[in-house]
């Protein structure tokens, strides 16, 4: 894709206010719990990241203030705290279901067959 020139300058604005609606959308996609969702946001932002850094080596581009950077900066370190919560209780979520024996067996009468204990009773 060919950009002209007297386009630049508007270019990277642009971008940047993508990049807000972006992180903006990927932080109701975590709220939301859509795994889905989730994944499509990341690879929108990852591929506008890409588009933002491929811009601003262009000769000529005005680079945006320090403000705006420190203000999408903040809200993507604020969407990687949401995330990381949403880790440890999904983590914690797994561990818990590993811990419950799953696996019922059943006797022809369709009782359930119960399986030896795996500590015995009353052991230290």
């Amino acid at each position: 894709m060919t950009i002209s020139t007297d386009r630049l300058p508007a270019l990277l604005p642009a971008l940047l206010d993508e990049l807000r609606a972006v992180l903006e959308e990927e932080r109701r996609m975590l709220l939301s719990g859509s795994a889905e969702g989730i994944n499509a946001v990341t690879e929108r932002k990852l591929a506008l990241a890409e588009t933002i850094e491929s811009e601003v080596t262009i000769p000529g581009t005005p680079l945006p203030s320090i403000e705006a950077l420190t203000r999408l900066a903040r809200y993507n370190r604020d969407n990687a705290v949401i995330c990381n919560a949403v880790l440890r209780h999904l983590t914690a979520a797994l561990d818990r279901l590993r811990r419950i024996d799953l696996h019922r067996s059943y006797n022809a009468d369709g009782s359930e067959q119960q399986p030896a204990a795996r500590h015995a009773l009353g052991a230290a």
